[in-house]
């Protein structure tokens, strides 16, 4: 602009947006506080030794093999396949024989709490990050958009899936009545609060875990905030509500424990470390870079996690019900997978491809399609007889090995199958179509003004002010 022309000058219509825009593209940039910026377009590399907290590459893996550690669980309750390993190297050396992994399968459902911790994990790690680089905290309206867009489609699709091609046809309901009991707090995520429903829903048994996440996405937003303001006030009041909850109600009905420690209050511990987590991981990669040292004892952390799992596994089946012991260790549980995941993120670059590599990557992008159908696949197709079967008592319970093979195998094709065609066909377009619906048309975020305009501009929207205000009787 050359001196002859006007004054001219920059209003700024949202201030709060518009810094939250101009933070997040230099963090896109940079990666985090301290590191150096790139110009757009060049893929973002952390500087060397760096914590990347933007990207952390083994929550891939991690989250595969959460979801894997549940379908591991109900598969192994339809085909019965003890995972008994024969060594014969270890008999002739005093040793046993025998290596029994059975633990693995049988208390597979306590990876249900891991992949709740997750989740929460993730979704404060962008709260963390503008928490401490002083920037406004993400926006409430697209966090709902998104959990939207990444949950619903999927899980409406199998629901309906499965009411009008096979719970509709095959007559599991004797009434309209009862097909709408079962089928309205599912379509709500409220099927928790029902018994009866938590426990012999008709359409898909696992999907109360994904009504447990939309309840607390109700609350994540203010929780979220609270915990960028006060975090140790407001980690211990989530903890308080899971303690009350468990110990106060849950434990002292065990006759009502089946149902009751699944609710939405006997997770807020859960929840409770994963954003503590998450946090606790932002601060400490603003401080500390990678070394040999910090690698090391990231990789005993991660031996003596997964020890610790290995050994709460065990000892889990050995209480009845089971859902006592759940309720009991919780906590502690949490504890013990937060240490896992930290620990796999922080160790050596060789272990931790082992949770990040193509594989890894792939099978967690298709883990939520695996969580919705791995159940309900391998139900279904040991009740329809594929492979066929006859006779009154399952293969599984005759022992036919053969049959158990085939079975696992087929339901294990398919269900990989299923999420993939559910991810990529439509998970991921009706998520990106959600994401990119026009919204309302909304004010610039910033425009250039030249003097004269900026004053007009001023008298018109006092002159609207007082006009409004008028009409309003004011």
């Amino acid at each position: 602009m050359n001196s002859a022309d006007s004054a001219s000058r920059i209003r700024i219509h949202k201030p709060r947006v518009f810094c939250y825009t101009i933070a997040m593209e230099l963090e896109k940039q940079s990666g985090g506080a301290g590191q150096k910026q790139v110009p757009s377009g060049i893929q973002h590399k952390p500087a060397d030794g760096a914590i990347d907290a933007g990207h952390i590459d083994v929550l891939d893996g991690v989250r595969a093999l959460a979801v894997f550690g549940v379908l591991w669980f109900h598969f192994w309750q339809q085909n019965w396949i003890m995972p008994n390993l024969r060594l014969p190297f270890l008999a002739r050396l005093g040793l046993p024989g025998t290596l029994s992994l059975d633990f693995l399968p049988r208390s597979g459902f306590l990876f249900v709490d891991w992949l709740l911790f997750l989740s929460a994990f993730c979704l404060f790690l962008p709260y963390a990050r503008a928490a401490m680089n002083g920037t406004a905290l993400p926006e409430t309206r697209l966090f709902f958009r998104k959990r939207i867009a990444r949950i619903v489609p999927s899980y409406y699709a199998s629901v309906l899936l499965i009411l009008l091609c096979v719970a509709i046809p095959s007559g599991a309901y004797r009434s309209v009545l009862e097909c709408l009991r079962d089928l309205i707090p599912t379509l709500t995520f409220t099927q928790p609060l029902f018994p009866d429903l938590l426990v012999g829903t008709k359409l898909n048994g696992v999907l109360w875990t994904a009504a447990i996440e939309m309840q607390f996405y109700l609350f994540f937003p203010l929780l979220a905030r609270a915990f960028t303001r006060k975090p140790v006030w407001t980690y211990f009041g989530m903890l308080s509500i899971a303690i009350a909850y468990l110990w106060g109600f849950a434990l002292r009905n065990p006759d009502s424990i089946r149902t009751t420690v699944n609710q939405l209050p006997a997770f807020f511990g859960v929840f409770a470390n994963g954003m503590a987590f998450a946090y606790l991981f932002v601060w400490f990669s603003r401080r500390v870079k990678r070394n040999a040292e910090l690698s090391l004892l990231a990789l005993a952390g991660l031996v003596l996690g997964f020890w610790l799992l290995f050994r709460m596994m065990k000892a889990a089946p050995a209480v009845s019900p089971i859902q006592i012991w759940q309720a009991q260790n919780r906590f502690r549980l949490s504890m013990v997978f937060a240490l896992i995941t930290v620990s796999a993120a922080l160790t050596f670059s060789g272990i931790r491809w082992l949770f990040s590599n193509a594989l890894m990557r792939f099978l967690a992008g298709i883990s939520y399609n695996v969580y919705i159908w791995h159940q309900w696949i391998a139900v279904k197709l040991k009740e329809w007889r594929i492979p066929y079967w006859f006779g009154d008592t399952p293969p599984n319970m005759t022992g036919d090995t053969a049959w158990q093979w085939k079975y696992t195998a087929l339901i294990l094709i398919t269900t990989i199958a299923a999420a993939v065609l559910a991810t990529y066909c439509l998970e991921r377009p009706a998520g990106e179509w959600l994401l990119q619906r026009p919204q309302k048309k909304r004010e610039p975020l910033i425009s250039f003004l030249r003097e004269e305009d900026g004053a007009k501009g001023e008298e018109e929207e006092d002159q609207g002010f007082e006009t409004k205000g008028k009409h309003n009787g004011q």
